[in-house]
């Protein structure tokens, strides 16, 4: 919080459970996203009672699917169904999702596109980039993370997607550490920008324009 403050940032806080969501602090520069992570999600896993905490989030995530990371297999089923789930809501309450694609980006495009939804935040993104035209069509945001400057891939993402539709994220505390063993502050933002503005030789002004085309349709 005293990054956040200090630089004035407002940011978008995602949960992966209810507990989660009810942990995020109300903050004026904190925006509260309610969600059910794809590793969160077991053959079993309840969508009863979640319908409160869908109307009073800024917006829904983190939500998505995993095809790769995710251990239970037994569990794929469930959560394209959770996922589902949560997409409808999205369409009903007019919110926009931070959503996760890992393995199942094919996936995750289609159902966008069955449900009409539009200007998504599609998180950390390394699954194929012949897909990225298709999210881009659909006017989604692509989060750049820590490891911009550790990854050829998220070069290459990075100068495939116009500047504004790009957002930039730590991911969460420990994100840092699985890229290069240090732990990541909001303050890594400064980094990932100024790495991103050198890559696309654009400035720090020309990347401020997808956080306020998201900030827009957040309101």
């Amino acid at each position: 919080m005293a990054d956040i403050e200090g630089l004035n940032m407002t940011t978008l806080a995602v949960s992966e459970s209810v507990s989660d969501y009810q942990s995020i602090p109300d903050h004026p520069l904190i925006l509260k996203g309610f969600g059910i992570h794809p590793w969160k999600v077991t053959p079993t896993t309840s969508l009863d009672n979640i319908e409160p905490y869908i109307q009073d989030c800024d917006f829904i995530g983190e939500i998505g699917l995993d095809f790769h990371w995710a251990e239970d297999t037994a569990a794929y089923p469930r959560q394209l169904e959770v996922f589902e789930y949560f997409l409808a809501e999205a369409k009903k309450h007019q919110k926009i999702c931070n959503i996760h694609t890992k393995g199942a980006e094919k996936e995750v495009l289609a159902l966008l596109k069955k449900h009409q939804l539009h200007g998504q935040i599609i998180h950390w993104y390394s699954g194929p980039l012949d897909l990225v035209t298709d999210y881009l069509e659909l006017g989604c945001f692509f989060t750049i993370s820590v490891d911009a400057g550790h990854s050829t891939l998220t070069d290459q993402l990075i100068n495939l997607i116009p500047t504004q539709q790009l957002l930039f994220e730590t991911d969460g505390p420990t994100a840092l550490e699985w890229v290069n063993g240090t732990p990541s502050w909001p303050d890594e933002i400064l980094r990932i920008q100024a790495y991103v503005a050198q890559l696309k030789s654009c400035s720090l002004t020309e990347l401020e324009v997808g956080g306020r085309l998201l900030m827009e349709q957040l309101k």
